[in-house]
């Protein structure tokens, strides 16, 4: 019972003043009502308590309750105190009871405070349908609510914002008891999303003024409350009165919570909010784009209320306006990167809840299943399931970790911690049961997703032996228990050997508040004999015994080109230059026909070799994957242009990948999985499918492809069903045939890094020479020459698989958000025959 009787005190207003100790209690008083009588109480005893004196008709009443010593409300111990009014009139008395928190939320500078200690926003989505559940196991209200919110913490958050919508009370009853922030959005969506967002832009009103006062009242007493939005995503709101508007009837209303008129969007230059919400761009934060989280230069798109113009073009050229920080600012929609689901246990899981809560089977479900047999992935799907969670871990840290030493923002709207039921899209460490995925590694994420989290600033993870490398090493904390001075610790160690095992040790590092450089570490990385997988780890430790830890994979190769395993071959390369590394190949191919021959398309010279008996190490780069108006291939083997990042939602096809033991990667150390080690082999490269490929083969590096439809396929071009062309494909990395009597390895991976010196270019290539050159290399996958030409012929003939509208802006990776113009001509290029 967190309120009772609030239809006689609807305007019931208990405001606490955390820097008196003291709580003003304001309602107006009903006309029947001729006196009142009140207390507070803590853990079951009266602390306060008094008589307000009988008034006229309709007065306003308001008294001043000291609270000295009082227990505050924070994330980790909610103390509730209880108000409760004990109403006479001349018909007896009623009571009214209100719980409520002392706690304090405002914002100084550029920094958020939760009783006036720095807060850093960890803040998970839900509200809108998109990214929200039904009450599937059919819980009391507050209990769905709370095993939402349980979970959450447990992970590390602190904060929920509910897109679009206003949540009961019974959740706001939860979010007091166990200590969790909330954002709210009075603007409602209705509809289908994409239809919904072109009538809402043009709706004159944002939220009407009832909506907004009515809403306000209901919800100002929950100490849980942080934030008032008008909505999301409202373009140009720094330049519409009713934003003014709104904000000065909060302010009458409730002054000490916190406003926003846009949830992102917003002019960077607009006044009147407490806090920002920006875009930060649906970029990946590594290579081309690690410092994305740094910089306020994106929010350059969204204007200024001064019409000046941000970015200027002349000869070629741009200039772009500085962009400052003027708030407290919150990064927008985060991390929402998908996995695959475990179908045959969510299917349990709906025939179980069935039968407690009639909770309907989703029917993409059985469609998934269908698509997976048709896809011939059933005796691999847990492991690309696997992969894929992996890859989502991967990027939850380097995306969380990036934000948490960024100079600019002082949080993030994670979406989302749960999966929905209403679209296969799963992209939650929670399923739409808000039971937590047991391959989720909550420890794990406990290191980066903490009230204290370290972060080694490392823009690579590859390196040659004898680098000198430097990586800065930063503390975010917003902890009460970690201050004064610490000992700061760093090993960098090979695993499973002795290769590499380095470390050092700085004592009395002073731990301020929010974010410092603690220390620099600059080292030489030893010689080595072979590729090594390590760890960095870095601890920081308190006098009292206290720790903070993190750690990061990374990967060290030797850098003797003169060593590579292959001495003689035919090099058949339109776009690499192989010798720039190994010049020693410049003069390999003396014979018109070696052993060996390199190329990076199919051709005849390539069926030939093969029918030959000799081999061929197939490079695969064609202009056409990544250039529209190349020339096709004659002889096409299907490929889609690849990106090391992670599918945001529905943008991309890159969920991952698992590798199978094989002579190919035997000098490539990996734990199984894609990591970052291949960020340079996969960004840029010929993803290969091997849908409706003439054999089977099991690919040595297999990729995982997204199960999720294009939203634009569904409201634009009216594909209501998932589309087996360009979802779960067979994708390949890696694999090797038996053609006729000759051997084929074909890769997909962008070995253009090796004229410009990236590590995990060189290795990869030389653990591929290594294998072809050797005898253990027997591809167990069989096709004729015949057969394989006639397939590749075949499929250079045929129209080409176009990726939709999102995974187009994915692959560009050119802007931080999608234009009008960029819309226009991803539907064109799909439409184009």
């Amino acid at each position: 019972m967190a309120s009772l009787g609030r239809d006689i005190l609807p305007d019931l207003f208990v405001s606490p003043d955390f820097d008196d100790s003291s709580v003003r209690v304001t309602f107006t008083r009903p006309r029947d009502v001729r006196g009142c009588d009140w207390k507070i109480v803590a853990d079951g005893k009266r602390v306060a308590g008094g008589r307000v004196p009988a008034g006229g008709r309709g007065r306003v009443v308001e008294f001043t309750a000291k609270l000295p010593g009082f227990a505050p409300w924070t994330i980790d111990a909610p103390f509730l105190y209880r108000l409760t009014l004990t109403l006479s009139s001349g018909g007896g008395s009623r009571r009214v009871v209100q719980d409520f928190g002392m706690r304090k939320v405002h914002a100084a500078g550029n920094q958020l405070y939760l009783n006036n200690k720095p807060f850093y926003v960890r803040g998970v989505i839900r509200g809108r349908e998109a990214h929200d559940h039904a009450n599937l196991l059919g819980l009391p209200e507050e209990e769905y609510y709370a095993k939402f919110i349980r979970a959450a913490k447990k992970l590390g958050f602190n904060f929920i914002r509910f897109h679009s919508r206003v949540p009961s009370e019974a959740y706001f009853d939860a979010a007091d008891r166990l200590g969790v922030l909330t954002h709210v959005e009075v603007r409602k969506y209705f509809g289908k999303y994409q239809a919904e967002r072109e009538l809402m832009d043009h709706d004159p009103t944002l939220v009407r003024r009832k909506d907004w006062v009515d809403a306000i009242k209901r919800i100002r007493n929950h100490p849980s409350l942080m934030v008032y939005c008008l909505g999301n995503e409202i373009n140009k709101p720094g330049r519409n009165p009713e934003v003014a508007e709104r904000a000065a009837q909060l302010r009458r209303l409730d002054d000490t919570r916190l406003f926003i008129d846009t949830c992102a969007r917003g002019e960077p230059d607009r006044d009147g909010v407490d806090l920002d919400v920006q875009h930060m761009g649906y970029f990946a934060p590594f290579g081309t784009h690690y410092d994305m989280f740094d910089t306020s230069a994106n929010w350059a798109i969204f204007g200024s209320v001064a019409d000046k113009e941000m970015v200027a073009r002349s000869d070629g050229a741009a200039t772009a306006r500085e962009v400052p920080v003027r708030y407290p600012v919150v990064a927008h929609e985060v991390g929402h990167y998908i996995n695959l689901r475990d179908l045959d246990a969510l299917k349990r899981k709906f025939k179980s809840a069935r039968a407690r809560a009639a909770a309907e089977e989703p029917w993409w479900i059985d469609e998934l299943i269908k698509l997976r047999k048709l896809k011939g992935l059933n005796r691999d799907y847990d492991r690309l399931r696997a992969a894929s969670i992996r890859h989502q871990f991967i990027w939850h840290k380097q995306v969380f970790e990036s934000i948490r030493k960024s100079p600019v923002l002082v949080g993030f709207h994670f979406l989302q911690l749960a999966d929905t039921e209403r679209y296969e899209n799963a992209n939650g460490l929670l399923d739409c049961f808000d039971d937590l995925k047991p391959e989720v590694d909550v420890a794990g994420y406990a290191k980066f997703n903490s009230d204290a989290v370290l972060v080694a600033d490392l823009p690579r993870r590859t390196f040659f032996d004898g680098e000198r490398i430097t990586i800065p090493v930063w503390l975010s904390n917003c902890t009460d228990w970690l201050a004064g001075e610490g000992t700061l610790t760093w090993r960098l160690a090979s695993n499973g050997s002795k290769a590499v095992a380095m470390g050092g040790r700085l004592d009395r590092v002073n731990l301020p508040p929010g974010l410092s450089r603690l220390a620099t570490v600059t080292l030489t990385l030893p010689a080595v004999a072979a590729a090594q997988a390590m760890t960095l780890s870095v601890q920081l430790k308190l006098a009292r015994g206290r720790t903070v830890a993190n750690e990061w994979n990374l990967w060290l190769y030797p850098d003797r080109p003169a060593e590579l395993a292959i001495r003689r071959a035919t090099l058949a390369m339109d776009g690499l230059n192989l010798v720039k590394r190994y010049p020693q190949l410049a003069g390999a191919g003396g014979r018109r026909h070696e052993r060996l021959l390199i190329a990076d398309r199919f051709s005849e010279a390539v069926f030939d070799q093969l029918a030959r008996g000799g081999d061929v190490l197939m490079l695969y780069r064609v202009p056409e994957t990544r250039d529209r108006s190349a020339r096709r291939e004659r002889y096409y083997l299907p490929a889609t242009w690849d990106r090391f990042k992670a599918v945001i939602w529905d943008r991309g096809h890159n969920l991952g990948g698992f590798l199978r033991p094989h002579p190919a990667v035997a000098a490539f150390p990996t734990d199984g999985f894609l990591d970052f080690q291949f960020a340079g082999l996969i960004d840029d490269s010929d993803k290969l499918s091997l849908d409706g490929f003439p054999v089977p083969v099991a690919p040595i590096v297999q990729g995982v492809d997204k199960a999720v439809r294009d939203r634009y396929d569904v409201f634009t071009f009216k594909l209501r069903e998932l589309q087996p062309d360009w979802t779960m494909r067979k994708f390949a990395y890696l694999f090797d045939l038996r053609v006729g009597r000759g051997r084929l390895m074909v890769s997909g991976f962008n070995f253009t890094g090796l004229e410009s010196g990236r590590p995990e270019a060189a290795a990869m290539f030389e653990s591929l020479a290594a294998c072809v050159a050797g005898s253990a290399w027997q591809p167990r996958a069989k096709i004729a020459v015949a057969d394989l030409k006639a397939y590749l012929a075949g499929m250079g003939r045929r129209p080409r698989i176009k990726e939709r509208m999102m995974t187009q802006y994915w692959q560009l990776d050119d802007a931080p958000l999608e234009s009008a113009q960029y819309w226009k001509d991803a539907e064109a290029w799909i439409r184009r025959r």
